[in-house]
């Protein structure tokens, strides 16, 4: 599947400048396979190329990663990633924005983000801001430690 080809060449190497061999080499595994429910949502998004290849994803949900569903006005970003070959060129900040504009347009004023150590500046850039970390369980035994984030949404 081409999202979960993406997730492995994002996460595969991007990763690698802020977590050790060892830590990626226990939570790659669960990083690299995207929830169908996520997928079927309708709040989850991909850029591509002109000839069909995804080269970013990310989206955001109700639910939180750790489960669970809040108030209806609070937003969870969703497995957000651009292919290597792709990094600094504005698709994420394409595919973010995206996100973003849907999640406001459905009543949503606050959106919250656990974000990987790699893409906590990309974050701060976009006006999220920095409330803790985080070990984000990802199966038992398996914790990627991430940052958790926030940004209002103006109206």
């Amino acid at each position: 599947m081409q999202i979960d080809n993406l997730f492995r060449a994002s996460y595969g190497e991007l990763l690698r400048a802020d977590y050790s061999a060892a830590t990626l080499a226990k939570v790659l595994p669960s990083l690299l396979v995207t929830s169908p429910r996520l997928l079927n949502s309708g709040t989850f998004f991909v850029a591509e190329t002109g000839g069909g290849d995804v080269i970013a994803a990310g989206g955001w949900t109700q639910a939180s990663p750790f489960g669970g569903v809040g108030p209806r006005e609070i937003g969870h970003m969703r497995r957000v990633a651009v292919h290597p070959d792709y990094v600094r060129r504005g698709v994420g900040s394409v595919i973010l924005d995206h996100v973003l504009a849907n999640a406001q347009r459905t009543g949503v004023t606050r959106m919250c983000c656990l974000s990987t150590l790699t893409a906590q500046p990309f974050y701060e850039a976009h006006g999220f801001a920095m409330s803790g970390d985080v070990d984000l369980m990802l199966r038992p035994g398996v914790a990627l430690p991430a940052v958790q984030m926030a940004r209002d949404l103006n109206a």
